[in-house]
């Protein structure tokens, strides 16, 4: 697999403009502290752990007599403190990052919390909710824009946020799509093998494959079914596909201009469906795994290949930087849970997971996604400074000086869409 591999992220200065240095004394947040009423702690630990979903953690031998309780929030803690004289915090407030900004929103509204729908900021959903003493928090989602991204879009406006990306996705593959497809990390590899194996493909098979690049994923698949068809966002590339596959004499192959979010296909159209090293480019991902699951028939079969970001915040972070600075079109790598809860959401059933990793030579990464020398020179001076741990994550090798190669991580992931009566939606064997 390549660098194609193809919210959530926090810390911005993991890497970039405010790369973490040697030099600098401060390093991270650890922890932040909300202050409530002494006789209740019970109600604290009902809000943020049943309201809001944080995991408990054991407080220090020394301060367990203060009383209070601390609770495990991405890569820090939030600390509850008991006071006498409480006054509750208006103004200062913890700001949590969350997966989902939509259920958490029916988490705070089946608990009877208020709400209400924070100022909008560029790159962020995020509303405001009070704990049961009246301290304000904070929830964002993390979009895939960033700060200036939308330009004159109107601020909050998911539609025009959303035909940014696609506007940029199609400049991007447009100018490399001949590059795609000469791309050997995408004609060939062990994912695409996987991939192949997984879907089962079978001769009366009605395949879709979307997002198809530079049309890899469909040339494996035609002579294994009836009939492929192949969409993309971008036509350049759809062009470059056809040609790809002509040249080959596939003749069982239709090409269709479609956005993944929006397909132009009947309900139950397709046995098959295939999305491989795409979805991180995606606008809105839900959408497009509710599209996938619509199109596919009862009984249907969906294998996907992405990019993957860590579960830990900070690597997050690392890894989805990297990306997007290399690809301005790129919009998010998932975490494996986050594309597990994915799939479910869509009525999908998880049949299967498994990831691995890809090296990608530095220059030869860079190149394909025509960086500008400057940014990638920038870029390199980030990554030789990032911290030890996303190092080891990425797998950064060093020669002389500069970065020669990194690795990414990918999940595979196979589903199926039940047959009406036959066990529920989601449920499938645990990850691997």
């Amino acid at each position: 697999m390549s660098d194609s591999l193809r919210h959530g992220a926090v810390d911005d200065s993991v890497i970039g403009d405010d790369a973490i240095t040697e030099d600098d004394p401060v390093i991270g947040l650890d922890h932040v502290q909300v202050v409530v009423p002494r006789a209740e702690e019970a109600r604290a630990r009902w809000f943020y752990v049943e309201v809001l979903g944080l995991r408990e953690i054991p407080k220090p031998e020394a301060l367990r007599a203060r009383g209070g309780a601390w609770f495990r929030a991405g890569g820090g803690s939030i600390h509850i403190g008991l006071v006498d004289d409480f006054q509750p915090a208006q103004r200062a407030h913890p700001a949590l990052l969350v997966r989902d900004l939509a259920a958490m929103r029916r988490r705070l509204e089946d608990a009877g919390l208020p709400i209400g729908d924070d100022v909008p900021i560029p790159g962020y959903r995020r509303l405001e909710t009070r704990d049961p003493f009246g301290n304000r928090i904070e929830l964002m989602e993390r979009l895939g824009l960033t700060a200036g991204d939308a330009g004159d879009a109107p601020a909050g406006s998911a539609t025009s946020a959303g035909e940014v990306i696609k506007s940029r996705v199609r400049d991007q593959f447009g100018r490399t799509a001949e590059a795609y497809v000469r791309s050997q990390g995408h004609a060939a590899g062990e994912d695409l093998a996987r991939l192949v194996a997984l879907a089962e493909p079978h001769a009366a098979d009605r395949a879709l494959d979307v997002a198809t690049g530079g049309g890899h994923t469909a040339l494996a698949l035609a002579p294994l079914v009836a009939r492929v068809v192949a969409t993309d966002l971008t036509p350049r590339m759809l062009s470059a596909a056809r040609t790809f596959l002509a040249v080959r004499g596939i003749v069982n192959a239709d090409f269709v201009l479609a956005d993944a979010e929006r397909l132009p296909f009947l309900d139950e159209a397709f046995n098959l469906v295939t999305v491989r090293i795409a979805p991180h480019h995606f606008a809105d991902v839900r959408a497009a795994c509710r599209e996938m699951a619509r199109v596919l028939r009862p009984g249907g079969r969906l294998v996907l290949i992405d990019n993957v970001a860590p579960e830990d915040l900070a690597l997050d972070a690392f890894v989805n930087d990297l990306e997007r600075r290399r690809d301005p079109s790129h919009v998010r790598c998932y975490t494996p849970t986050e594309w597990v809860d994915l799939i479910r959401g869509a009525g999908l059933r998880v049949t299967h997971t498994e990831t691995m990793r890809k090296a990608h030579d530095w220059a030869e990464w860079t190149a394909r996604s025509e960086m500008p020398a400057d940014a990638r020179e920038a870029l390199e001076r980030d990554v030789l400074a990032a911290p030890a741990a996303a190092k080891r994550e990425c797998l950064i090798v060093e020669e002389d000086g500069h970065v020669r190669s990194w690795s990414s991580a990918a999940l595979i992931l196979a589903a199926d869409k039940p047959q009406p009566g036959h066990g529920e939606p989601g449920l499938g064997e645990p990850m691997r």
